[in-house]
């Protein structure tokens, strides 16, 4: 080994060093079990899509490395917000579905992004439904089976159709929940027409927290603006 390899390879060592001495990864540094944690997660958030492309197994495999990279910024810059630190790009705009979209569109075809749409949109019905059953089970223990169908068929009629987060501004967030709100109360006037008075008092136990969890996010929007 050279003088110069020799002062390189030293200096590597002083910098990873230094940074293991104050607690944090040398810079540009991936810890392995954070590459595969961000893995597990795109798996199981894109496991079932990437399955079903119509494609070779290379490209699969390029597209879920493209999604696992956006996990492991977002995870990354969550991180970083909790030990105080500046990331590059925010985690709002890393979690945003826009965000993932617009780096998994530079390689798929129209067709592969609009299976891609399509799968998202279902994905967040089912997991809004799935919070929507959980919740009103644990709270409006009182409804019967059936109305229980019922208060769910139309909770996700007005709510569940064309949902999607928006991440684009504190004004879009703010808009977004005086819709949803709305939404909730068109669904509450028409629960109100097929529940009898005591299967409607149950149910209002379940839809005044959809309320106070509305109100408390558009508060926290507006104050933001």
């Amino acid at each position: 080994m050279n003088r110069i390899e020799l002062l390189l390879t030293v200096g590597a060592f002083l910098l990873i060093g230094n940074a293991l001495a104050q607690g944090g990864p040398p810079p540009g540094y991936v810890d392995n079990s954070q590459r595969q944690m961000a893995e597990t997660q795109a798996q199981m958030r894109y496991g079932q899509y990437l399955d079903a492309l119509d494609t070779t197994a290379q490209r699969k495999a390029e597209i879920g490395s493209v999604i696992t990279t956006v996990f492991l910024a977002r995870n990354e810059a969550s991180r970083n917000r909790t030990s105080g630190v500046i990331s590059s790009v925010s985690l709002e705009e890393l979690s945003s579905p826009a965000y993932l979209r617009g780096k998994v569109a530079e390689l798929l075809t129209d067709r592969e992004l609009r299976s891609f749409d399509e799968y998202e949109a279902s994905f967040q019905e089912r997991v809004l439904r799935s919070n929507f059953t959980r919740q009103l089970a644990r709270v409006s223990g009182g409804l019967t089976e059936a109305n229980q169908e019922i208060v769910l068929e139309v909770l996700m009629r007005y709510m569940g159709a064309g949902q999607e987060q928006v991440n684009r501004s504190n004004r879009d967030a703010v808009d977004e929940s005086q819709r949803q709100m709305q939404a909730l109360m068109d669904a509450r006037m028409e629960l109100s027409q097929k529940l009898s008075d005591s299967q409607m008092q149950e149910a209002e136990k379940f839809l005044g927290q959809i309320i106070t969890g509305l109100m408390t996010t558009q508060s926290m929007n507006e104050a933001e603006l």
